[in-house]
């Protein structure tokens, strides 16, 4: 048995790669083959439409063709060759021929032929692919509210993708990468199935936050089909006391309002006074708790109780309820102290200084306050006085105490001392009305005269004494009022 020799069998092994990489490579151009057909791959999602281009560098007269993957003439130069109106010609030249293929399904994909009938026949491929569209996702498993620290588990599907698509989740603005992806191929044996499960466990933060589910795939852009679905987490109610603006002033009105954060919100509201009852003035409505009239006994620990049925909660206030201070001028405060107090000790600095020196103003203190150390060196040092409960300072104490609640006024008097006055006017006139009624009593009675019944046409007084019948025993007496 003869063998071949060794150089013939390389040439023969040499010949058959260059035939098989020419086979293979038919659709690359090469420069020393100026009418070798250029094509490109194409991809396209379903439904769209993509378009099929074949070039070469010089032409000879030789037409150019386009065959479908079953090996079907689809245009032969400029020319129609089969009847789908879904395929149209794009361009027809002498180097160029280009169709166009709308409505692309499934059945699209694969390799369409460009040729060109030289001698030999030259010949170049190219191939489409077509992209299955995943639907929208969906998402189930959130349907039903979800109490605070339970675990929510939830299913985001989508169908008809190819290749299978990619679930990504998201809650609010944070991705979440701990899930559960699964892929599975339809009964046409093309396109997946694509499902994710993502298990949270939910807090009160969650509540109203929404999760969105977004399907990723080379056929569609970023975010284009996603749906989102809102948590809803009940939770006990978080409680939070909120003053009405303003300091809360002796004589004025206040409220308070229980601020609740809590799903469902509480139906369920419960005022109450830390170590007591509710002031006479005070009246819960709701969540609100209304003071007509501050008073310094209101001050305490106020107490919100709210009810939503998953849970109770509470919150707390201290209110401190601010005294009202006035201001009077040195002068007028010392006469009206020594008209109501005349007993109060005052400060032989203030009682010897100047009467012509009279401060702008001068404040008020307690009765036991003693005058301040540094009044001797001015000549018109206030005196300190308590009315009524309600406290000021002097003009050295008010230059080192900020007193937020203080209110100053031009007027001078102050409602208690007002009504020490009146007081004081009322005490002297019943004095006089006593004084004048024991006076009438005294000088009230009956007096005889010595005129005799008869005797008004006498003379004289002798006369009549003479003429007068029984003297004082049978006449009449007259009575004489003296009023």
């Amino acid at each position: 048995m003869a063998f071949p020799s060794a150089p013939s069998t390389r040439w023969s092994v040499s010949l058959l790669t260059v035939l098989f990489t020419a086979a293979v490579h038919s659709n690359i151009a090469y420069d020393e083959d100026p009418l070798q057909p250029v094509t490109s791959d194409e991809t396209v999602p379903v439904g769209g439409t993509v378009t099929l281009t074949c070039r070469v560098a010089e032409s000879d007269n030789s037409s150019l063709q386009w065959s479908n993957t079953a090996q079907q003439t689809l245009y032969f130069g400029g020319k129609r060759a089969l009847r789908d109106n879904r395929i149209q010609l794009y361009r027809s030249l002498p180097t160029e021929l280009s169709i166009t293929i709308a409505d692309v399904q499934l059945s699209d994909e694969g390799e369409y032929t460009c040729s060109i009938f030289t001698m030999p026949v030259r010949t170049a491929r190219a191939t489409v692919t077509v992209l299955g569209v995943p639907s929208k996702p969906q998402i189930s498993g959130s349907e039903d509210a979800v109490m605070e620290g339970e675990t929510v588990t939830l299913t985001c599907t989508s169908t008809g993708s190819k290749p299978p698509a990619k679930i990504q989740w998201y809650k609010g603005a944070e991705e979440l990468t701990d899930h559960l992806y699964m892929a599975e191929p339809l009964p046409d044996g093309l396109t997946y199935n694509v499902s994710s499960t993502l298990s949270l466990t939910v807090s009160s933060n969650d509540d109203n936050v929404p999760i969105t589910c977004a399907v990723n795939h080379p056929s569609l852009a970023l975010g284009d089909k996603r749906s989102e679905q809102a948590l809803r987490v009940l939770y006990s109610p978080i409680i939070q006391i909120q003053p009405e603006k303003g300091l809360p002033r002796e004589g004025g009105k206040f409220s308070l309002q229980c601020l609740t954060n809590g799903n469902p919100e509480p139906a369920n509201y419960i005022w109450e006074r830390r170590d007591g009852d509710l002031p006479l003035l005070a009246k819960p409505d709701g969540a609100v708790l209304y003071f007509s009239m501050l008073n310094k006994s209101d001050n305490g620990v106020y107490v919100c109780h709210a009810d939503n049925g998953i849970g109770k909660s509470s919150g707390e206030y201290t209110l401190q309820v601010q005294v009202i201070s006035t201001t009077l001028s040195f002068s007028a405060t010392t006469t009206l102290s020594n008209a109501l107090f005349p007993d109060m000790p005052l400060s032989p600095e203030s009682s010897s200084s100047s009467p012509k020196a009279v401060p702008s103003s001068a404040s008020i203190p307690p009765l036991n306050a003693t005058p301040s150390s540094s009044s001797s060196s001015s000549p018109t040092s206030p005196v300190s006085v308590r009315l009524d409960g309600l406290n000021t300072f002097t003009e050295e104490d008010a230059g080192n105490i900020a007193d937020p609640t203080a209110m100053s006024t031009s007027s001078g008097v102050d409602h208690a001392v007002i009504g020490g006055v009146v007081a004081v006017i009322v005490f002297i006139l019943l004095c006089l009305l006593i004084v004048f009624g024991r006076y009438l009593i005294r000088h009230k009675g009956t007096y005889l005269t010595h005129e005799a019944k008869g005797s008004d046409d006498a003379p004289d007084a002798d006369t009549a004494i003479i003429n007068a019948e029984g003297g004082h025993s049978g006449a009449d007496d007259k009575k004489e009022y003296f009023i």
